[in-house]
């Protein structure tokens, strides 16, 4: 049976983080902060969408994504392996994005897993090599109606969400 001990507690911590910042990244089209969870050397195998290093993945994804509409990922369970200064990790993830499509906007609905090898080089926990497994998605066309209309984006006093540094993750308040 697996014990915790303080240190691979710390080390679940650690690589814990480095998902969740992820997902900020990844929202936001936070390039640098994307960056900062990859080893240098890191692969990304996306499905059939790319498979090569990571952080050319990352450059080309900028391109779209601070350009792009909305986008979510929610981070569910995250089972975490450890044997040394590697770690295998499995995490739960639904991924909300909206999308043209000939003109209109579609919305899609992903559930999936990403498998991610981590490494811990010089006391720093990050991705060297991540794999990812669809297990489930729902597309169809925007339809917003903000709760039945109880929210308005228009209002001055609503916050929307935004990519880049002017979302409220970053400018506080």
């Amino acid at each position: 049976m697996y014990k915790n001990t303080i240190e691979t507690v710390i080390a679940k911590q650690d690589i814990s983080d480095v998902i969740m910042r992820y997902a900020r990244a990844i929202d936001r089209a936070d390039g640098p902060l994307l960056h900062s969870c990859y080893w240098e050397d890191a692969i990304e195998e996306h499905a059939n969408s790319y498979t090569g290093p990571a952080h050319d993945y990352i450059d080309g994804a900028m391109k779209r994504l601070q350009g792009g509409d909305v986008m979510m990922h929610n981070v569910g369970n995250i089972h975490t392996e450890l044997e040394g200064d590697t770690a295998w990790v499995e995490t739960y993830l639904i991924t909300f994005a909206r999308f043209p499509k000939d003109g209109v906007s579609w919305d899609t609905l992903t559930g999936g897993r990403i498998f991610d090898k981590f490494e811990r080089r010089n006391g720093e926990w990050k991705i060297a090599h991540r794999k990812i497994a669809l297990d489930w998605n729902r597309d169809e066309p925007s339809c917003e109606g903000w709760c039945l209309g109880l929210f308005k984006p228009e209002d001055p006093r609503t916050i929307m969400g935004e990519k880049g540094k002017g979302d409220l993750t970053y400018t506080r308040f």
